[in-house]
């Protein structure tokens, strides 16, 4: 597998214990504020999933879109721009 332009091995028993997980459960008893990062562009994880964990979340729960960087956030003002929006929303919850 290529991510972010470097090569990952993804061993089949990886695999095999992410499908014991039961991640919708620990998520809707995640007992948390949950902020997910997502970019349109990001080639690893489908809005789909995206969906997925914000349906599976209990409030509060906020989806932030990092338009346009990639998974990895390999260009700096990307990674500044998704720091600067979780410190903003953490600024909510932590006084």
């Amino acid at each position: 597998m290529n991510l972010g332009g470097k090569a990952f091995t993804i061993r089949w028993g990886f695999v095999e214990d992410l499908r014991d997980q039961d991640q919708g459960y620990r998520i809707a008893h995640l007992g948390r504020p949950l902020l997910i990062l997502h970019s349109p562009y990001d080639e690893v994880v489908g809005i789909d999933n995206v969906a997925a964990i914000f349906d599976a979340a209990r409030h509060p729960e906020s989806v932030v879109s990092l338009d346009p960087a990639n998974h990895l956030l390999t260009k700096a003002a990307d990674a500044q721009y998704a720091a600067t929006m979780i410190a903003a929303w953490l600024s909510r919850f932590f006084q």
